[in-house]
């Protein structure tokens, strides 16, 4: 064979190859148009590579828009990651089917259910992906999901019988059908509702509801049912047929009521007809317009009026004027809505005599709740309510001054404090206490010691208002409540009158006596709290006042109150968060920022809330400040850094740990010896690697009593640093003495350094200051590349910021330090700084050292 002929040979094959090439890719293309459901094809890091029209459509987005989109443009439950664990996944099940939402154009998310596949494409990993909207099949489950919940929870029995069948058997019944009849839905399915009736078949109702059902047409009746442990039950009924869409009987449904109890009241009231003849009581029946239609012999001995004087009348001609109309309008419309009212009303004999009325009005219904009379049964409490108000005297009213006691002094309170409520007023309670008054007492007898009691009740009587009320307690002690107080000018006033009313003088023959008084106050709404509470304050103010020196007034601080109340709950809160593991440390690497090594990091507390979230620690430790609940917050967050430290050093990573240190855990005696017992429990190769951070505040509190704690722990391997250094005012003979490693340049001034020249200032002589003294400094709070490089620049090559790293959970610290690289410009300027750093930052061009700093 020639070579023309190979060749020719050759080329025809090709082009086979090509048309069939280009055949499938035009057969695919047809495909991706027409398919009805939504094809699309992923790559493998969830970016939509092709797609098909329909799918487009159900997004209502342009092919341009979506192509190239990250899945999680359309399917909020794909952001980036997650879209990797599930390709993961799909490497080792080949496929997956699943429902999501996706997020059309105009915001609004429809249901679907994606099926996917991953396959190769010349080594790349793609996933093929099929999405079908169900958002209407997904409705219909819901709506089926609701009706059946409906007739599940319906407080009636309903049953369901199949028409189709011979005897039209129940093929359902609801709970309530088995609470009616207590037969099971188990028993009861597959039986015709005859079982109900038992022998008791030939009632005339179920002949009726019989041929109705034969006619397949609605009915109702009302017949005697048997509950299954035999008791005989009133069963009021609606039978409703069911044709399907052809218009053939299908179902029956039945709506079932007991209304055995309704059934009965019409033997009850012919009972009660005869005890409505004898009553003591006044009764009186009106009809549903509120006409009186009856009345019993009592109505007449009570009212003075006769039974034909009042038949057709509305009962109004009662009515005494004390009640306004507003009254009766609640009143009949309680009685219309809830079918019954009682309670305490005046009414008006025919001899124009008001008398305290105790009245009861009940709703007659019939089986198709409508209203059929109003039954009104009322007894004259004339006599008991003279001898209520002589118990209510002497039960709320102090029996030598006549004036309120605790219990009605209670009442007061609370109304006035409504009062204040719904009126948006204050008002104020005052406690009084009498100075002196145990001498008297002492000197002139208890009957004298009376005589002033009495004689201080009526002077502040006479001195306040009306709609004031004077209270005493017990003893000599007595308290006002000024129910509307417009000023503070004004209570002061009202304050010194009391005072001044109480210190006039008393004479006992010849001899004057006077008593003064000490008085504690408290205004609502300032301190909003109950009437308890309020009664609380005033006393507690009362005791400030005699501690002043007496005869003055003290007025209760709310906002003293408020915040011990804060700080105490806030510590039971942070105490109960301990015990429920809430709390966490998040850690913050410290590294070289001219290699990227890390140093070590920084062990930071966060509160893990269940309502608010993650809080920071200026968000809860300020509440546990110098307190025994810090001491062992700060115990926890050492013990957990020091076994962190271990299981770091199991997976190879060698660096120190440091935690903050509070002052009060410093100076704990024990504290060093605490520190012994972690560093054997959690030993370690790294001399020292674990680090306590003490503020500068703190650190110069007491030099001599600080150093020697210091020295204490340093005993056991720990090393100390000075934290925000530069915020104090440390002198060079502290910083000398003190033993620690390493000082930490406060954040504030590294943020600022390079617009403040002040705080680049500082910087410059804080870092010369650690060279001098040969410690270490580190920058807190480096954000942004510019600030790291003027830190090496002026010599600090340690630091620590969000522009490193953000403090984040142990399982995190990891795999940052694995992949963690400083910026070039950070990198070439450690090995080649400039020999002089302008003191003016903000002149210095930046871009010359981080622009190409890749070249």
């Amino acid at each position: 064979m020639s070579k023309s002929v190979v060749d020719a040979s050759r080329e025809a094959v090709t082009a086979q190859e090509d048309w069939a090439l280009a055949r499938e890719k035009r057969m695919h293309e047809i495909i991706l148009k027409i398919a009805s459901d939504g094809l699309h094809v992923l790559d493998a890091r969830g970016n939509l590579v092709t797609m098909s029209d329909s799918f487009c459509v159900s997004l209502g987005y342009e092919r341009s828009e979506l192509l190239g989109k990250h899945i999680s443009f359309w399917d909020p439950s794909f952001p980036p990651g997650v879209f990797e664990e599930r390709m993961g996944s799909l490497r080792e099940t080949n496929d997956q089917t699943f429902e999501s939402q996706y997020r059309r154009k105009n915001g609004q998310f429809i249901d679907v259910e994606v099926h996917a596949r991953g396959f190769q494409v010349e080594g790349e990993g793609l996933l093929f992906c099929s999405s079908r909207d169900i958002s209407v099949r997904k409705q219909s489950e819901s709506l089926i999901r609701l009706q059946a919940g409906a007739l599940n929870n319906s407080v009636n029995a309903i049953a369901i019988a199949d028409a189709t069948l011979p005897d039209f058997p129940l093929v359902y019944v609801n709970p309530a059908f088995e609470r009616i009849t207590g037969y099971s839905s188990v028993e009861a399915i597959g039986h015709n509702c005859r079982f109900l009736q038992r022998e008791d078949r030939a009632q005339p109702e179920l002949m009726a509801v019989r041929m109705a059902l034969m006619s397949g047409v609605p009915v109702k009746a009302t017949v005697r049912n048997y509950h299954k442990d035999g008791r005989m039950f009133w069963n009021r009924f609606q039978i409703a047929p069911v044709h399907d869409k052809e218009g053939v009987l299908t179902h029956f449904v039945a709506i079932i009521n007991d209304v055995t109890e309704r059934k009965l009241s019409d033997d009850y009231i012919r009972l009660v007809s005869q005890v409505f003849l004898h009553a003591d009581e006044s009764i009186f029946i009106t009809d549903p317009e509120g006409h009186i239609i009856e009345t019993n012999p009592a109505f007449t001995r009570t009212t003075g009026y006769s039974r034909e004087e009042v038949l057709g009348r509305n009962p109004g001609f009662l009515q005494s004027g004390r009640h306004d109309p507003d009254f009766f309008s609640n009143l009949w419309t309680t009685v219309l809505e809830q079918g019954h009212w009682s309670g305490e009303i005046w009414n008006r004999r025919k001899n124009g005599e008001i008398y305290p009325d105790k009245l009861t009005l009940s709703v007659v219904r019939n089986e198709d709740d409508t209203i059929l009379s109003i039954v009104c049964v009322s007894s004259d409490i004339t006599v008991l309510k003279e001898q209520q108000n002589e118990l209510e005297m002497i039960a709320l009213h102090d029996v030598l001054t006549g004036l309120p006691n605790r219990a009605l002094l209670n009442d007061r309170l609370t109304m006035a404090l409504a009062d204040a409520r719904r009126f948006d007023k204050k008002m104020a309670l005052c406690f009084i206490d009498l100075d002196g008054f145990k001498p008297i007492n002492d000197r002139f007898g208890h009957d004298k010691g009376d005589q002033v009691l009495m004689a201080v009740a009526q002077r502040m009587t006479a001195t306040l208002r009306a709609t004031d009320t004077v209270a005493r307690l017990g003893g000599d002690e007595f308290v006002v409540v000024l129910s509307e107080v417009s000023s503070e000018q004004e209570l002061i006033v009202t304050l010194q009158r009391i005072m001044t009313a109480i210190a006039l003088p008393h004479t006992f023959g010849d001899q004057e006596v006077v008593v003064s008084s000490s008085l504690g106050v408290t205004v609502y709404p300032d301190d909003e709290v109950d009437a308890e509470t309020l009664l609380r304050h005033a006393d507690q103010a009362m005791y400030r006042a005699k501690g002043k020196g007496r005869n003055c007034f003290h007025f209760f601080d709310v906002v003293d109150e408020r915040n011990a109340h804060l700080r105490t709950e806030g510590r039971t809160r942070i105490e109960q968060a301990l015990e429920s593991n809430e709390l966490e440390l998040y850690y913050q690497p410290k590294v070289h920022l001219g290699t990227g090594q890390v140093l070590g990091v920084e062990a930071l507390i966060r509160w893990n809330h269940p309502q608010q979230g993650v809080l920071l620690p200026r968000e809860f430790l300020p509440m546990i400040e110098n307190t025994d609940v810090e001491t062992r917050i700060s115990e926890w967050v050492i013990e957990t850094a020091f076994k962190q430290r271990e299981d770091w050093k199991a997976l190879g990573l060698d660096f120190g740990v440091s935690v903050n240190l509070p002052a009060r855990h410093l100076h704990t005696p024990g504290f060093s010896e605490f520190i012994g017992r972690m560093m054997q429990r959690y030993p370690t190769d790294l001399v020292p690697d674990f680090e306590l951070e003490v503020l500068e505040s703190v650190a110069l509190w007491d030099i001599p009593q600080v150093t020697q704690a210091m020295e204490a722990c340093r005993q056991h391997g720990v090393s100390f640093a000075i934290d925000d250094f530069g915020t104090g005012y440390a002198s060079l003979d502290y910083l000398r003495r003190l033993p620690v490693s390493v000082i930490k340049i406060d954040q504030s001034f590294v943020q600022d350094m390079l617009t403040d020249r002040e705080d680049f200032a500082i910087v410059e002589v804080v870092i010369n200051l650690a060279e001098v003294f040969r410690k270490e400094a580190i920058a807190e709070g480096v954000e942004t590349e510019e600030q790291g490089l003027a830190l090496i620049f002026l010599g600090c090559t340690q630091a620590q910021g969000f522009g490193i790293a953000r403090p984040m959970p142990a399982p995190q610290v990891a795999d940052w330090c694995r992949q963690y690289q400083p910026p070039l410009s950070w990198q070439k300027a450690s090995k080649n700084p400039p020999a002089r750093l302008s003191s003016r930052p903000d002149k210095i061009d930046w871009s010359q050292y981080t622009l190409g700093s890749e070249n």
